[in-house]
């Protein structure tokens, strides 16, 4: 197994511990103490050095200094990533992808997100927003202002950007800011977090006051009355009965990326969803491919942003159809379950070099 050293920084300083355990690592920028494994048994550090984020409330939340997260990746991780959204030999340019030796190495857009997935899963356990048991995954969007190195590190700068009162629940909308070790923009990705069922004051004057807000990037229908260029299957990873196994006695030391960890995959079971769900990120880096594999022959540098709305579940197994319309530089895309017919990302799309 790829094996890398950890590297942590507290108050600005470098420290290398010895090899042998596989993880990407969590470092901080100085403003707070991260020096905790990134890995599947790993805790997030946001914590900054005015305030712990266990305080944070609804009440102060827009007034909270997130820290700084930075990623350090390697080719595995990338692989791993590759592996679990479908890529395989029969994938245009597969080595680009698969073969940690090749020269033209390149990584997937959306292996940015599990790991902004983790961080604000994080910032649900260890703040007073935002309780997992009630919140789904709403809009996504991600933009590459250049292709990720196939390794290195990269950092996930947090900022919330507004609590929307959406009628029925809450959306929390966030941004990542993300730069290499350098400070270079290297990516932009708006995360929105729905709370279902509970209304929440939307801007600092109280309830009720906005449900939109004029900075989020829109979402776009596809053309009317005309049927799609393509129609691309893609059948999610089965369920796994150890995935009960592994949630009683989670696994140490594994990369958040590894094909053979359930969360990869699966949503936590909780009352509200008792049977586990596949994760949004997960089929939207499936979907993603696909697209790529068809409209960009498998090239990822042609790969500029993609925008969607995640709007029902995915069950493990489950087949889903993507319909794309191919217009100029942009391919228009909605995903709808094969089984049920449910959509399952709407108005979405993706902008190719």
């Amino acid at each position: 197994m790829f094996r890398f050293p950890q590297l942590a920084s507290i108050k600005a300083k470098n420290y290398f511990l010895p090899t042998g355990k596989r993880f990407a690592s969590i470092i901080s920028d100085g403003r707070g103490k991260c020096d905790e494994k990134f890995d599947t048994s790993y805790k997030v550090c946001l914590d900054n050095d005015k305030s712990s984020v266990k305080d944070v409330t609804m009440e102060n939340v827009r007034g909270y200094e997130f820290p700084k997260v930075c990623l350090r990746y390697g080719r595995e991780d990338a692989i791993q990533h590759a592996l679990a959204v479908g890529i395989d030999e029969s994938y245009p340019n597969w080595a680009h992808y698969l073969d940690r030796g090749n020269t033209s190495f390149q990584i997937l857009p959306t292996f940015l997100l599990p790991v902004a997935n983790q961080i604000l899963l994080e910032l649900s356990w260890q703040s007073q927003i935002m309780p997992t048991e009630r919140c789904v995954h709403g809009e996504i969007y991600v933009k590459l202002f250049q292709p990720l190195k196939p390794d290195g590190e990269i950092c996930f700068e947090l900022e919330l950007v507004d609590i929307l009162d959406k009628g029925k629940g809450t959306n929390f909308c966030y941004n990542f800011h993300g730069t290499d070790a350098a400070g270079r923009k290297i990516f932009f990705i708006e995360y929105q977090i729905y709370e279902m069922g509970v209304r929440r004051y939307s801007s600092p004057g109280g309830q009720g006051k906005s449900a939109h807000h004029p900075n989020i990037v829109p979402l776009v229908a596809p053309p009317a009355g005309r049927e799609p260029d393509v129609v691309l299957p893609f059948t999610a990873v089965p369920f796994d009965p150890k995935y009960f196994e592994s949630v009683k006695s989670p696994p140490k030391d594994m990369s958040l990326f590894a094909t053979n960890y359930h969360k990869q995959y699966y949503a936590i079971t909780d009352k509200l969803r008792p049977e586990p769900r596949c994760h949004g990120r997960y089929y939207l880096g499936a979907v993603v491919q696909n697209i790529l594999k068809y409209f960009g022959e498998g090239d990822v540098s042609r790969f500029k942003s993609v925008k969607t709305r995640l709007s029902y579940p995915v069950s493990p197994g489950e087949t889903i159809l993507t319909k794309a319309w191919h217009l100029g530089e942009r391919i228009h895309f909605e995903t709808f379950s094969k089984n049920n017919g449910n959509s399952v990302m709407k108005s979405s799309y993706i902008d190719l070099a």
